[in-house]
């Protein structure tokens, strides 16, 4: 790769890998607005924008993953592969509801779809961040079917942030505005 490539891909990373963060800081204040606080945060903030919300940041998941794949050239792992299986079928699902409005059923198949992404996310990432000798004994097998290693790191922002650690926050964001979504239908 040229070294301006290199250094793009280095400046996405950073930007990624901030934008992760700062969605794990809105996920964790909506975690604790739905566990205590009524929802007061969500209707006023984010329940007039939830449509938009889950369409753009489904839509941007996809083309992250994309953009790393295709241009990039970075060939996805069997767990990264896995993970884009509960992904790519969100932005659908979400375009659909967003056009019927389902706030019934939306929530319950984008819970099981996330749910799914983010329990191979945390495996992933736990997957990771184990030493090459446990990798090698098979302890924790990778599915890996030899196309790419899932204990690879293509990115990794402040010793921690990584796709994985991406997909997780991505997911778990998802689940909890979906919580909100299908809480706010039940008490309508």
């Amino acid at each position: 790769m040229t070294t301006w490539l290199l250094f793009n891909i280095h400046t996405i990373n950073l930007l990624y890998a901030i934008a992760g963060l700062c969605v794990l800081a809105l996920t964790l204040g909506l975690i604790f607005d739905y566990v205590s606080n009524n929802q007061k945060l969500y209707q006023k903030f984010v329940a007039p924008y939830i449509w938009p919300i889950l369409v753009l940041t489904s839509i941007g998941g996809v083309v992250t993953t994309l953009l790393y794949s295709e241009v990039f050239g970075f060939i996805p792992c069997s767990l990264c592969w896995l993970q884009r299986v509960a992904l790519y079928p969100l932005v659908f699902l979400a375009l659909a509801a967003f056009r019927r409005k389902d706030t019934k059923h939306f929530p319950v198949y984008a819970i099981v779809l996330s749910v799914f992404g983010l329990l191979v996310a945390v495996y992933h990432y736990i997957y990771q961040s184990l030493p090459q000798d446990l990798h090698e004994s098979g302890l924790l097998p990778c599915l890996a079917d030899g196309s790419a290693d899932c204990s690879k790191k293509v990115m990794e922002v402040f010793g921690f942030v990584t796709f994985p650690f991406l997909s997780g926050v991505l997911f778990l964001f998802f689940i909890i505005l979906c919580l909100h979504l299908f809480r706010a239908n039940k008490n309508t």
